[in-house]
């Protein structure tokens, strides 16, 4: 005849005993039947030492604790605000349960994530280049022209009084916003035409990186006209109505 033989549930700890009596008796922690409690935990204890198992020394700690708790329930207390004496016990257990609640939760993500590889992220390296499908020529020959109109005039004019002040920074941010208000009015105008107000070199070339900012994010278009001789007058610059 197969001898019969008798399992219990392991526990890591008391404390961990204790919150499974709570459970299975559907009592609120902060408030413990104590001397029920305690009779449960007494006989998981016995049950233990009878199929010799080591009682660890923490188990019986926590004997004592839930003993020295049960008497002090039963002395009538100096009023009624006075100190709970299971108040240090169910502080205890309410750490412990959220401590074994994230655990839990930190093992089922352990076990759904801990055999996935992460892919490195690929490095790509900027793009410099011209992202709109332009001729950067066209546009590179225009800007030149322009500079070298710009200095024939400067040569020709006596420039008798030198600045005293340093030259003003012309912000692109500023020029962008003007070649989209010029664009916004017309819907296109001629190159050269948004350089006409650039009283100095700065502007001219703020102006020139506005236009390319803006081809850059696709907003304006450019185009030349079938007479063209690379002369600025010859390119058209248009709102992107698309974009």
């Amino acid at each position: 005849m197969t001898e019969l033989t008798y399992k219990i549930e392991v526990f890591e700890g008391p404390l961990d005993l204790l919150l499974s009596l709570i459970h299975k008796n559907k009592v609120d922690i902060c408030d413990i039947p104590i001397n029920e409690i305690f009779v449960q935990y007494m006989e998981y204890l016995d049950e233990m030492k009878k199929m010799d198992m080591d009682v660890a020394g923490e188990f019986i700690v926590m004997a004592s604790e839930l003993m020295l708790i049960k008497s002090k329930m039963l002395l009538p207390r100096p009023s009624e605000n006075g100190e709970d004496p299971r108040a240090a016990l169910a502080q205890a257990l309410l750490e412990y349960k959220y401590i074994k609640e994230i655990s839990e939760k930190l093992d089922e993500y352990q076990k759904e994530y801990s055999g996935r590889f992460v892919k490195e992220t690929d490095e790509i390296p900027p793009d410099s280049g011209y992202v709109c499908p332009h001729n950067v020529t066209l546009l590179k020959s225009a800007m030149l022209r322009m500079l070298e109109k710009r200095a024939e005039e400067t040569r020709e004019r006596p420039d008798n009084i030198r600045p005293i002040i340093k030259r003003k920074i012309v912000p692109v941010s500023i020029k962008i916003i003007g070649v989209m208000k010029t664009l916004k009015r017309g819907g296109k105008t001629h190159f050269d035409k948004l350089f006409e107000s650039c009283t100095s070199k700065s502007e001219l070339v703020a102006v020139f990186m506005a236009v390319l900012e803006l081809l850059k994010v696709n907003r304006i278009l450019i185009h030349e006209t079938e007479n063209t001789q690379l002369d600025p007058s010859d390119i058209i610059v248009e709102l992107n109505c698309t974009a």
